[in-house]
């Protein structure tokens, strides 16, 4: 990590997130200035999906331009440490402000992802679920909830501490309830992952089918 941030300067942020504790994972950090972290923030959202996609094997994210709420925009990358047996133990993230500067060749900062850099995980689920919201109705509808629900597992949230809880009484429905939403949200998933396979299998010989998985943040 110091070698990093050294030969990026001070502009780069370099973060170490230990992933057994995901409400305050991040042990080690230089310019932290850059987010406004310290050692102790939460796993940000970026990181919560990268766990939830845990199974799917990747290893890093690809370089991603994003945004703090602050109004400062980054270029990051983040990557899996794995252990022996394949299982994430840590995700190290590098964060360069790139504020001011114009986009390289095919990089548009049209719609840059907002990255959640959070230093409490109750307000990294707060901004999921605000996130998860936004477009319906303030009275919500049991459909709603669901997709709501839905939503938030894609991004992995409910890998956090007192996540459902939170959720919960967000939502105004049971802990019950949301365990329910997610899963019938899983169940749909599977189907459809189900379904696809089949579709391959039927394909003609001789013809590839090729799927391109990109990684889509927020509704």
């Amino acid at each position: 990590m110091d070698c990093i941030a050294d030969l990026l300067g001070p502009r780069a942020e370099v973060v170490l997130h230990d992933v057994s504790h995901t409400d305050h994972s991040v042990v080690l950090i230089r310019n932290g200035h850059v987010t406004g972290r310290t050692v102790g923030a939460p796993l940000t959202d970026v990181g919560f999906y990268m766990l939830r996609e845990s199974d799917h094997r990747i290893e890093t994210l690809g370089v991603y331009l994003s945004h703090t709420e602050t109004g400062k925009r980054l270029k990051c990358n983040a990557v899996n440490l794995r252990d022996s047996h394949g299982k994430i133990e840590a995700i190290l993230c590098i964060n360069i402000d790139v504020t001011g500067e114009n986009p390289a060749m095919g990089q548009e900062w049209d719609s840059p992802l907002t990255e959640h850099y959070q230093t409490s995980i109750r307000q990294v689920i707060e901004t999921l679920i605000a996130d998860a919201s936004r477009g319906y109705d303030s009275d919500l509808t049991t459909q709603a909830k669901l997709e709501i629900v839905r939503a938030l597992d894609n991004r992995g949230v409910f890998l956090a501490r007192g996540a459902v809880k939170q959720v919960a009484t967000s939502l105004r429905i049971a802990v019950p309830t949301v365990y329910k939403y997610i899963q019938e949200s899983r169940r749909g998933q599977a189907l459809a992952v189900s379904r696809t396979r089949a579709r391959r299998q039927r394909a003609p010989r001789g013809k590839s089918v090729r799927v391109r998985a990109r990684a889509r943040f927020g509704r």
